[in-house]
């Protein structure tokens, strides 16, 4: 139970933090600094607990599940692509990152024109 308190709270406060920094910078520049970011800190955040604490687990869900998620799920995508080539499934990786962009915006795409249907 703590553990999805956490998570809706670091969500909550990652969104926050997203839009601060996102608007302060301005454009879809600050939507990339944010991604860049997150990547970095997700990068910094599985590492260290993974290797140099014993955070309990609700903790390590708030930081990187609830507040890096809530900040940019990219962190994420770069993890998943990380760890994925780390494991040595380097074709499973490249399928896992052009895949993902290629279909994310077929998605967008296909979102924004049944969307101008629904008008």
């Amino acid at each position: 139970m703590y553990g999805l308190l956490g998570i809706f709270i670091g969500g909550g406060a990652g969104s926050v933090l997203r839009h601060l920094l996102a608007s302060r910078i301005g454009s879809h520049w600050g939507i990339m600094t944010v991604n860049i970011l997150g990547a970095l800190c997700i990068g910094i955040l599985f590492e260290w607990l993974g290797s140099k604490t014993n955070l309990r687990q609700e903790w390590r869900a708030f930081l990187m599940t609830g507040l890096l998620g809530g900040f940019t799920t990219f962190s994420t995508y770069m993890l998943d692509f990380g760890l994925l080539v780390n494991n040595h499934r380097s074709t499973e990786a490249v399928l896992y990152l052009l895949g993902s962009l290629v279909a994310g915006v077929s998605g967008l795409f296909a979102g924004m024109a049944l969307g101008r249907l629904a008008v």
